[in-house]
Order: structure tokens, then C-alpha cells, then sequence
């Protein structure tokens, strides 16, 4: 982990992809504050999303962690088929039984990822069976050394239940939702494993979800995906955001870094991804510094070149306040990460 905010420790698709679109949400807020056609309106110092906008989130496979693990009773067979759920409101009472301490022997489909070292291990049994918890927070799976970064499965379970924008957009505009879940074809499927994994860990949120989400299977095969042919995956992972400002951004990332960028250069924030916490900070000051309502609103009197990463994103109270309901009564728990990202970004004039 780098304190300067210049190198990316996720790198598993779906993490690249929300950052992708947090940088969409950004140009359409400058949009906005352009007076410009966008999907927000700016009413009250907050940037909402217009009427009958939605967002669709796609996936060639089921996240790693918890909604990966698929009994052999779940709907694992369901390859190709278009599946549709009943439309639910978000009043709906969408929790279950505690399925934490539930163990599962008989599975068509596990993770690689693994339980938080302070909590309950799935227990290894002689040969090659392993008893998997369910409803678990786990770390990312790899063969190196154990992650603080938590699977897709929780990290997606988190945005479902706070939002996919984040802390700092929060301080922006109210909380977006992902409203429809598309999972490829010729892989293992399942709605159970989705629904418990991202929906019905518990039943003691204080709080209803404000948006349900549909999950469904596309019959469209991933031309790429894990096959005999294709064996071995590629070191890299490719960044493509088109900008509506008529460009786009194309780059490619080798362990949380730019490719191509010199030795010299690798640990500069300005030579760091366009997705990195660095880059994404430095749009979130550049529209407060173009906009004195919102300065103000939000800093006060405080130069918002001074102010740093870390201490910006605790200005987003609410969140928080809804954040620690979530982690206590849902997760139950979740990794610690240490507290270093203080760094603050120089504007150009």
C-alpha cells in the first residue's frame, strides 16, 4: 500500500470497473455545474439522479468470496438461461435466517478466498474436502501472502447496501444504487448463492435497502473466459472509460500500477492510474475549487489544497453513520486497514 494514493491494491474487474464509473459520476457533475445536459439535476447544494435512470452492473463470472460458494441443491445448473426474479420493492422484508455459522461439505463451486484471520477458518478435512462457512467476509484469494482488501462478494454486498459512489462523492450527491446484476453464461450460477452472499447475511439492519437489486444470468458466453484454450489469464487488466467529453481513457495496469510508466516515475501520483485514489481525489477537489457554494459547504474556510485524503472522506458523516451499522449487524465484521492515506493534491492554476 502506497500512503500517496498511487497505487492501486485491488485489482479484480469488478473493482476496476466501479472506479471506472466513479469517474463517469464525476464528469457529470462538472457537467452539471456547466449547466450542461447530464444525469443529475443539482437541487438544494446536492447533486441528484434524474427520473427513470438505472445502472447495470455486468460480470462474466459470480464475485469472488461468498456468492461463489454454490451447493449442490442451489440452481447451479441454470448455464445460459435468462433468469428473472419477481419485482420486489424496497420495503420488502429481504432477510432471512442467519446463515453465518451454516457449514457446507457438498458444493459444485467454491472460493479461493479465505475467512478473516480473527473469525471462524473453514475447517480442512483429510484428502481434499474442505467444510466452507457460508456468509463469511473474506479476503481476496491468491497463493502470496494474505490482503486486507475484502472479496467482491463483500465489497459488492457494500456498495448494494451504501451505494456505489463512496464516502467522498457522498459529500456530492445522494447515494447511487445498482439496480440490475448480469452474471455471464457457462459458468457457475446461482441466485441463492447471490441472494445470501449479497442480500441475507442478517436480519438486525436498523434499515431497509433502498434499492433492491435484480440478479439475472445472460445466455451470452464471455469470449475470453477461463476455457482450455484460454489457460492462463493475463497479467495485466485494462482501464477503458469513455468520457463524455467526447474522449476516452485507455490504459492498462500491472500490479496496481501504470504500465509503461519509467522506474523513476512509478511511485510520482501524477503517473498513476487514472483510477487511483490520487486521481480520483484530485477531480473531487477540482469541483469544489470551481464551485464556493460547495467550498463552502463542505470545507468551510479551510484550503482544500491542506486538507487530506483521509480527513476529507470523515467530513461524509452520514455514510459513516450508516457504514458502521452495516459493518456491526451485516458483516459482523470486516478488516482493519491502517489509517495512512493523509496525502493531499496540489491544484494547477
Amino acid at each position: 500500500m502506497m500512503p500517496n494514493g498511487s497505487l492501486l491494491n485491488d485489482s479484480h474487474a469488478e473493482v476496476f470497473a466501479r472506479r471506472g464509473f466513479l469517474l463517469y459520476l464525476y464528469e457529470n457533475i462538472i457537467k452539471t455545474l456547466k449547466q450542461k445536459h447530464s444525469i443529475f439535476n443539482y437541487e438544494d447544494g446536492q447533486f441528484k439522479l434524474k427520473e427513470n435512470i438505472e445502472f447495470i452492473f455486468y460480470s462474466s463470472q459470480l464475485p469472488c468470496g461468498d456468492a461463489s460458494i454454490i451447493s449442490q441443491d442451489g440452481e447451479e445448473d441454470n448455464y445460459g438461461d435468462v433468469l428473472k426474479l419477481p419485482k420486489r420493492e424496497a420495503e420488502d422484508d429481504i432477510c432471512g435466517t442467519e446463515v453465518k455459522k451454516r457449514k457446507l461439505e457438498d458444493y459444485v463451486n467454491r472460493t479461493g478466498a479465505k475467512c478473516l484471520p480473527q473469525c471462524e477458518q473453514d475447517l480442512k478435512k483429510p484428502g481434499m474436502n474442505i467444510q466452507l462457512l457460508l456468509g463469511q467476509v473474506r479476503t481476496k484469494p491468491g497463493r502470496g501472502d494474505r490482503t486486507l482488501s475484502v472479496s467482491c462478494s463483500d465489497k459488492i454486498a457494500k456498495w448494494i447496501h451504501l451505494g456505489i459512489q463512496g464516502s467522498l462523492l457522498s459529500l456530492l450527491c445522494e447515494p447511487i444504487y445498482i439496480s440490475h446484476f448480469i452474471f455471464g453464461a457457462g459458468v457457475p450460477y446461482s441466485q441463492e448463492s447471490l441472494h445470501r452472499a449479497l442480500l441475507n447475511r442478517s436480519d438486525c439492519l436498523s434499515h431497509k435497502l433502498d434499492v433492491v437489486p435484480q440478479f439475472y444470468q445472460t445466455s451470452l458466453v464471455f469470449s475470453n473466459i477461463n476455457s482450455e484454450v484460454n489457460t492462463k489469464p493475463a497479467p495485466g487488466s485494462m482501464i477503458w472509460t469513455k468520457s463524455i467529453f467526447n474522449n476516452q481513457t485507455l490504459e492498462v495496469a500491472v500490479q496496481g500500477r501504470k504500465l509503461g510508466v519509467t522506474v523513476k516515475k512509478a511511485l510520482s501520483p501524477a503517473c498513476s492510474l487514472c483510477i487511483s485514489k490520487y486521481h480520483l481525489y484530485k477531480k473531487f477537489l477540482q469541483i469544489l475549487n470551481n464551485n464556493d457554494d460547495l467550498k463552502q459547504k463542505i470545507c468551510g474556510q479551510d484550503k482544500i489544497e491542506s486538507i487530506p485524503y483521509n480527513i476529507m472522506k470523515k467530513k461524509s458523516i452520514k455514510y459513516f453513520e450508516k457504514w458502521l451499522d452495516v459493518k456491526e449487524n451485516f458483516f459482523k465484521t470486516w478488516t482493519i486497514k491502517p489509517d495512512m492515506w493523509d496525502f493531499c493534491v496540489k491544484l494547477t492554476k
